[in-house]
C-alpha cells in the first residue's frame, strides 16, 4: 500500500505511536531473547555434542558477529526494501532457522543457523530506534526510549529465565521456539502498523565492503578462539588473526573512500557521538557479557541447573525494567554524562561484588548483586541513545543508530569472546581444577568491572546538545 508514518498516524488515531512502539518492542525482544537465552542452555549443548568452550562459545559469539555486521545493512534494506518488508523478511527467515535448529545434528549446525538469526537480527533492530526517533517527533522521545529499553533490556534477563526453566523440561532445543510466539505477533502486527513506504532508487548496497567486515569480525573471532585453544603462536590462530586485522584496514579505508559507506565515518566527527560510542562498546559486553557469565558459573562452579540459575536472573529483570524506564524519564531532564557516569560506576559496583562474593555465596547475595548490575545497565541505554543521537542531522539518525548499535554489538561479541579467552586463560593458569575454575570466573567479573571503571571516562564528555 505504501503507507508512510504520517498516513498510517491519520488511519489509527493519537494512539497510533504507542502501538508502534509496542510492536518494536515485541520484535525486538524476540532477537533479544534468541541472543541470550543460549546461554543457560551452553552447558547441555556441551554435553550433548561433547564440545568444550571454546567451540561453544560461538553460539552466542557468532549469532552476535553476524547481528553486528547485519546492522550495516538495516538503512539499505529500509530504504529500499521499506519498514514493513524489511521486518517481514528477517522475522520469516530468522523463524526459519529457529525450526532447523530443532533437528541439527551437530554443534556446527547449530552454529551456523545462530549465525544467520544473527544476521536478521541485525537487520531488523535499528529500524525500531529510526521509527522511534521519527513517530516521537514532536515531544515524549526520552519517555518513549526508556520503555522501549525496558524491552530490550528485559529480555536478555527473561530469556534465561524462562529459557532455563524450558530446557530442564524439554531439553536445550527449547531455546530456539522460545522466541517464536513473538515473532508470529510481531509479524502479524507489522502487516497493519509498519511503514511501508520505500525508495526505489536507493543506490546498492557496498557488497565488497560488507565482505570486508564479515570475514574480519569472523577471522578475529576465529583467532581469539583458536588462541584458547593451541595458543598464540599455532598457525590456526595468528593466520585467521593477520586475515581479519587486514580486512579490517581494508574496510575502514575503502568506508572512507566510498561515497556511500556501510559505516558512515563522518558520524564520528561529533564529540559525544565518539564518547558514546566508548560506553556503547562498555554497555555490549557488560549486557551481552555478564548474561554469559552468571548462568554458567552458576552451573559449572555452583551446581545449579539451568533452571535454578535462569530463576536467580529473574527479579533482576524487574530491576531491569523499572530501571530503564526512570532511565527514559531521567533522560529528559538529566545530562547524558550524569547519567552514564552513575550507570557505569552502578555496573562496576556490582561485578566487583560478584567477583569479590567467591563459591559457596547464598543466592540471595547473588540475586542482589546481580540486581544492582541491572540497576546500572537499565539507566544506561537511554543516556547513551539520547547523548549519541541528539548531536546529529534529521537525515543522519538512520545512520547513527545502525552505527551506534552496530558498536554495542561489536562490543558484545568480542567481549563475550575475550572474556571466554580469559576465563580459559585463567583456568589454565590456575591449576586447571575445581578451585581454580572458581577462581578463573572471579577474576572475569573483576575484568568487567575494571573496563566498566574505565569507560567512565569517555562517559564524562557526553554531550547530546547541539552547539
Amino acid at each position: 500500500m505504501g503507507q508512510n508514518l504520517e498516513a498510517l498516524h491519520e488511519r489509527f488515531g493519537a494512539r497510533y505511536p504507542q502501538w508502534l512502539l509496542g510492536l518494536l518492542m515485541l520484535g525486538s525482544m524476540a532477537m533479544i531473547l534468541a541472543s541470550t537465552s543460549i546461554n543457560v542452555a551452553l552447558p547441555a549443548i556441551m554435553a550433548d555434542f561433547e564440545i568444550g568452550r571454546p567451540l561453544a562459545q560461538w553460539l552466542a559469539t557468532g549469532f552476535l558477529a553476524a547481528m553486528t555486521a547485519g546492522l550495516l545493512l538495516a538503512a539499505w534494506c529500509q530504504a529500499r526494501l521499506g519498514a514493513r518488508r524489511t521486518v517481514q523478511l528477517g522475522l520469516g527467515l530468522f523463524s526459519l532457522a529457529s525450526l532447523l535448529a530443532l533437528v541439527a545434528t551437530s554443534a556446527w549446525q547449530l552454529i551456523g543457523l545462530r549465525i544467520l538469526m544473527g544476521a536478521c537480527a541485525g537487520i531488523i533492530q535499528p529500524l525500531a530506534m529510526v521509527l522511534i526517533f521519527r513517530v516521537y517527533s514532536s515531544g515524549g522521545r526520552g519517555l518513549a526510549l526508556g520503555i522501549y529499553g525496558l524491552g530490550i533490556m528485559v529480555a536478555p534477563t527473561l530469556g534465561p529465565t524462562i529459557g532455563g526453566y524450558l530446557i530442564d523440561h524439554f531439553g536445550w532445543g527449547a531455546v530456539f521456539w522460545l522466541p517464536l510466539p513473538l515473532c508470529l505477533l510481531a509479524l502479524i502486527g507489522a502487516q497493519w502498523l509498519m511503514p511501508s513506504d520505500r525508495n526505489r532508487d536507493t543506490p546498492g548496497v557496498d557488497l565488497m565492503a560488507f565482505g570486508l567486515l564479515c570475514v574480519a569480525l569472523f577471522a578475529l573471532l576465529g583467532a581469539l578462539a583458536e588462541a584458547q585453544r593451541f595458543g598464540w603462536l599455532a598457525p590456526s590462530t595468528w593466520v585467521p588473526g593477520l586475515l581479519g586485522l587486514g580486512c579490517a584496514v581494508a574496510f575502514f579505508l575503502r568506508s572512507r573512500a566510498c561515497e556511500r559507506p556501510l559505516l558512515p565515518l563522518q558520524l564520528w566527527r561529533h564529540a559525544a557521538f565518539r564518547k558514546a560510542s566508548w560506553v556503547a562498546l562498555a554497555l555490549g559486553l557488560g549486557l551481552y557479557g555478564s548474561t554469559y557469565l552468571i548462568p554458567l558459573f552458576l552451573q559449572t562452579v555452583e551446581g545449579y541447573s539451568a533452571g535454578e540459575a535462569g530463576m536467580l536472573l529473574l527479579p533482576t529483570g524487574v530491576v531491569l525494567g523499572l530501571a530503564s524506564f526512570v532511565g527514559g524519564w531521567a533522560s529528559d531532564r538529566l545530562s547524558a554524562a550524569t547519567m552514564l557516569v552513575f550507570g557505569l560506576l552502578v555496573f562496576a559496583l556490582s561485578s566487583a561484588a560478584l567477583g569479590l562474593a567467591g563459591q559457596g555465596t547464598s543466592f540471595l547475595v547473588f540475586c542482589i548483586w546481580a540486581c544492582v548490575g541491572r540497576l546500572g545497565l537499565g539507566l544506561l541505554l537511554p543516556a547513551m541513545s539520547t547523548g549519541a543521537l541528539d548531536v546529529l542531522n534529521p537525515e543522519e539518525l538512520a545512520l547513527g543508530a545502525g552505527a551506534i548499535t552496530f558498536v554495542r554489538q561489536l562490543g558484545g561479541a568480542f567481549g563475550v569472546n575475550l572474556l571466554t579467552y580469559f576465563l580459559e586463560w585463567r583456568h589454565a593458569a590456575s591449576g586447571g581444577d575445581a578451585a581454580a575454575e572458581a577462581l578463573a570466573f572471579e577474576q572475569s567479573f573483576w575484568l568487567v568491572a575494571l573496563l566498566f571503571l574505565l569507560a567512565v571516562i569517555p562517559a564524562r564528555g557526553v554531550r547530546p546538545a547541539r552547539g
